[in-house]
């Protein structure tokens, strides 16, 4: 696997940890949440968007699984549109 294809996956899976994990601290506490989850929100979105930089850079090389590409670059959007429609709801 591609080391870009790697960081990817990480960081888009980290992204939407934080996002969920927010989620549901916001639920415990009854919506009554600290700064703190603001910036943990803005840390995931930038995770998210370099996730999905580095899983679209990836394609520029020949080595690696395509299929672990596509899928990194997937996880990153999944990130992003969960990211968007809660600020949608907000």
């Amino acid at each position: 696997m591609v080391t870009d294809t790697l960081i990817s996956f990480v960081f888009a899976t980290a992204s939407i940890a934080f996002t969920v994990g927010c989620l549901i601290y916001s639920a415990i506490k009854g919506g009554r949440i600290s700064d703190r989850v603001g910036v943990l929100l803005l840390m995931s979105l930038v995770m998210a968007v370099t996730g999905l930089g580095f899983g679209l850079y990836s394609f520029r090389r020949v080595e690696g699984d395509n299929n672990a590409k596509r899928m990194t670059v997937i996880l990153s959007i999944v990130a992003l549109v969960l990211l968007l429609v809660l600020f949608l709801l907000r």
